[in-house]
């Protein structure tokens, strides 16, 4: 049996796809354009005693992270389409809105003192995300129903499958926004948060690199491992790997609540460069997706060695359709012609002898009765016999 295509095929997938990719180019170009104006017009800095120490700006940042951010909604359709992922259609259409919203946030933004030119990219990536959304919502209630037909063909009506299941497309969800949250927190805490550690290590782009700069620049690759780690044991339901992430979630609660806290105190209201409300929504965002991960985390877990993991690799095989069996193309012909004078007016009936059919005969060791000659003619039956008498035995016995 072979592996599955990765669109299914019918009508919604492919149209959800294609409007999920049209809506990626045009935004990355536009999103480039927008920070090509940043840069080559770049906003006048403070200069305030520790937000010299800090990497970059937000002008910089924040397209950089919304490039990232529509990279990550066309990861999440691909994928959601590969896996029939009906929670991640509904997650990524979400997503999308949510990529629209910050789309009219940073055109209002902008929109005082900005050139005309980056008004207009910036009301172009608006319109273009808005309509795309409005499409996505549509597709992605079609799609719930085509996905939704195919995990019951899967899981059948299992009640108790089907829960797990569901928990299991929750989770998978939650580890990919996870890794967008996680990893834009890092990027802003180590290019937009000055620092009154100045224990230099080194120069990045002419700006100077400290210490405390170093130790949030590791938690980038950090946090995409954990996730990576936590993908592996919840797909292969590995226990130990397993239980290591969900104490490192279980960790990370108490750090994300002390930034949150830390970050509004009144001493570091310069610290954070005009940042203090995106980290706020970052920080908060991943403080409820830590939460729920590691509920879900932990009830995925529990179910770990009932025939959760069997049923995902069936998926991704390729289904037969309906009644269709695996059949031997050179069993299928028949090789082995046999006579019968079959009738009143001794014409001869040709039957076909199938090499499946002695395979059959040779496992189960039948044959042919006494009666019974598969290589000689009927011999003709005698005046007065009933019609529907046969004048041969054609029964098989069972050794």
């Amino acid at each position: 049996m072979a592996r599955r295509k990765l669109i299914p095929d019918v009508p919604w997938p492919r149209a959800t796809l294609f409007i999920v990719t049209l809506e990626t180019v045009v935004a990355l170009v536009l999103e480039s354009l927008v920070l090509r104006e940043h840069v080559v017009r770049p906003e006048p800095k403070r200069e305030t005693g520790v937000l010299d120490t800090a990497l970059s700006t937000p002008q910089t940042i924040y397209p950089i992270v919304y490039l990232f951010a529509i990279v990550s909604l066309f990861t999440l359709c691909i994928d959601a389409m590969y896996h029939r992922n009906q929670i991640q259609v509904v997650a990524f259409t979400f997503f999308n809105i949510l990529c629209c919203t910050y789309g009219v946030i940073q055109t209002l933004a902008d929109w005082n003192g900005a050139t005309a030119q980056l008004n207009a990219f910036n009301l172009a990536i608006s319109v273009t995300m808005g309509v795309s959304s409005i499409f996505l919502i549509f597709c992605a209630f079609k799609l719930s129903r085509v996905f939704g037909w195919e995990m019951f063909r899967f899981l059948g009506a299992d009640l108790k499958m089907r829960k797990m299941h569901k928990a299991y497309e929750i989770l998978i969800t939650l580890l990919k926004f996870d890794v967008f949250f996680f990893v834009g927190f890092a990027i802003q805490m180590f290019t937009l948060v000055g620092t009154a550690d100045h224990t230099y290590i080194g120069t990045i782009g002419g700006r100077q690199v400290y210490r405390q700069h170093l130790l949030v620049g590791l938690s980038i690759p950090a946090s995409v491992i954990l996730l990576a780690l936590a993908f592996f044991g919840v797909m292969k339901e590995k226990k130990i790997v397993s239980i290591f992430v969900i104490f490192c979630l279980a960790a990370a609660e108490p750090y994300f609540i002390y930034q949150l806290v830390y970050l509004h105190l009144p001493q570091n209201g310069d610290k954070f460069l005009a940042s203090r409300r995106y980290l706020t929504f970052f920080i908060s965002v991943t403080l409820v997706l830590v939460l729920i991960t590691l509920f879900f985390m932990t009830y995925c877990y529990r179910n770990y060695g009932k025939g959760l993991l069997i049923s995902e690799k069936s998926r991704i095989i390729t289904p037969k359709k309906p009644f269709e069996i695996d059949e031997d193309p050179i069993e299928s012909e028949p090789s082995i012609p046999m006579e019968y004078n079959n009738g009143d007016d001794g014409a001869t009936q040709n039957l076909m002898a199938y090499p499946a059919l002695k395979k059959i005969q040779e496992t189960y060791h039948i044959k042919p009765s006494s009666g019974h000659s598969s290589t000689t003619s009927q011999p003709p039956r005698k005046a007065g016999s009933p019609r529907n008498e046969r004048s041969y035995d054609d029964k098989m016995e069972i050794e």
